[in-house]
């Protein structure tokens, strides 16, 4: 499933207005913003560590749909645009911080997007085979 253009800047307008809490001159101390979507009436709403709400959108392809990797994949896609088009640069926030899934009871799902000052995790596939290839440059090495 793919996301209308007009739901794509809603969802990036949700987003821009949680973020825009963050600039100003006192550094906050923020380590996650949580993003839980409801699948029965598709509102997405964005809180902080204490569970305040940032910011809400009702996302009306999300309506009825309970896959949460639906909302995992389209998530990463416009945060993971936002930010190298630099949506969160001025924010002024202690790094690391991510943005994570979380469901109804406030557990997390999966880490959308990591930021941090050298280091960007896009996803959990990121390392995937990782160890494969590792072990097999050791074995190689070893050989040698």
């Amino acid at each position: 499933m793919s996301l209308s253009r007009e739901t794509q800047e809603k969802l990036q307008s949700a987003i821009t207005k949680m973020a825009n809490k963050y600039i100003s001159a006192e550094e906050s101390k923020v380590t996650d913003f949580h993003i839980r979507v409801n699948g029965e009436n598709g509102e997405l709403t964005i809180l902080d560590d204490d569970d305040n709400t940032l910011a809400r959108v009702h996302i009306k392809e999300w309506e009825g749909e309970h896959n949460e990797e639906v909302y995992e994949k389209e998530l990463q896609n416009e945060l993971t645009k936002m930010h190298r088009q630099g949506a969160f640069d001025s924010l002024n926030i202690v790094k690391p911080y991510s943005f994570v899934l979380t469901d109804e009871d406030g557990q997390s799902i999966v880490d959308l997007l990591i930021i941090d000052d050298d280091t960007l995790i896009l996803s959990a596939d990121l390392l995937e085979g990782f160890d494969e290839e590792m072990n097999s440059f050791l074995k190689k090495l070893l050989e040698e």
